[in-house]
């Protein structure tokens, strides 16, 4: 029984030894093939042709500077001569407790396991401006495949830094009216609305609905001069608004418009005004001063403390529904009540 027992656990104990042999062989040979690469990538970029806006430095063990290409040396302001051979810290790289600490961690890492490693890093211009790049670090190994270096492959991101703001501005942009879209002003309203809320400040907000002239414009002119329009009635509104404001187009012929900082009286004078320059900039485009005052424009505020943001969007969309069922434009809210306009086929 003692003899079967001793059998089963040598035939375990070969079997678990196999197999933890050939783990260690594929990890072996994993990391064979991770270092010929490394060595075949660090042969490709040896010297590499950089012409636009690349730059390529190599530093040693003691992070001194051993190589940079010389367009890549110009591009920053130096000579090849004037900074190699000197501490990388105290020409390209700004010379920082964290800079440090970032030089020594990675060449401890790459020591420990070669790899490429990919960070944001800021070079130094030898006019002391900075520069954002994107660097591709890699380790130089030697004969014994030790890591004696690091190698930077630099592109400057300062130009996708600004495109990726231009992206984002033009996601959240009405391209037609050049406002915000529907869905950048709500998010940006609920959370100014909330800011004001917290820190018990005013807010306001005025809505313009071009929803019935829009569509006499179309039917009675043409669809180009309808257009036309809502771009210009759009202008209106902005060069009325001041820096703490916002405006968007919604639900395709509303302008909606908020004010932070901004109590109820200043709202109204604001929409008085809005009101009146935008029935002139209508009516320049061959629409009679009666139909151009086919709009209705309302305004509100935050009331207290626990008024929401939901509440306030349902006031003005109810002064506007009710208004355009009625045909009463002009200026519509709580306080006052617009002018009524009997419409008839003779008149459109």
């Amino acid at each position: 029984m003692a003899w079967y027992l001793i059998s089963a656990i040598s035939i375990l104990l070969a079997l678990g030894a196999i197999i933890w042999a050939f783990v260690i062989q594929m990890k072996l040979k994993k990391t064979i093939l991770s270092l010929k690469e490394l060595l075949k990538e660090n042969e490709q970029v040896n010297e590499p042709q950089t012409t636009n806006g690349e730059i390529y430095f190599k530093i040693d063990s003691e992070f001194n500077l051993t190589f940079i290409n010389e367009s890549g040396a110009k591009q920053l302001g130096f000579s090849t001569d004037d900074i190699q051979n000197n501490p990388v810290l105290d020409s390209i790289i700004e010379n920082t407790p964290a800079q440090n600490e970032l030089l020594k961690a990675t060449l401890a890492q790459m020591r420990k396991e070669p790899k490429t490693i990919n960070i944001q890093l800021i070079l130094i211009k030898s006019d002391g401006q900075k520069q954002a790049m994107l660097c591709r670090m890699r380790p130089i190994l030697n004969e014994i495949l030790e890591c004696e270096g690091i190698s930077f492959y630099c592109q400057d991101i300062s130009k996708a830094q600004e495109w990726r703001h231009n992206l984002t501005k033009f996601q959240k942009t009405d391209i037609f009216t050049d406002t915000l879209n529907e869905v950048a002003l709500l998010h940006k309203f609920a959370h100014d609305f909330q800011l004001a809320k917290r820190y018990n400040r005013d807010f306001s907000c005025v809505i313009i609905e071009l929803k019935d002239i829009y569509e006499f414009i179309s039917k009675g002119i043409d669809f180009e001069t309808a257009d036309i329009m809502l771009k210009t009635v759009g202008q209106v509104c902005s060069n009325n608004l001041n820096e703490n404001s916002a405006i968007g187009r919604v639900d395709k012929t509303k302008f909606f418009m908020f004010m932070n900082k901004t109590p109820r009286h200043q709202a109204k004078e604001l929409a008085e005004k809005i009101l009146k320059d935008a029935v002139e900039a209508v009516k320049l485009l061959r629409v009679d001063e009666y139909n151009a005052q086919m709009m209705v424009i309302t305004y509100t505020n935050r009331r207290n403390f626990n008024d929401t943001y939901d509440a306030m969007l349902s006031r003005v969309r109810r002064h506007i529904n009710s208004a355009l069922n009625k045909k009463i434009y002009g200026l519509v809210s709580s306080d006052e009540r617009g002018v009524s306009i009997e419409r008839n086929s003779d008149r459109q």
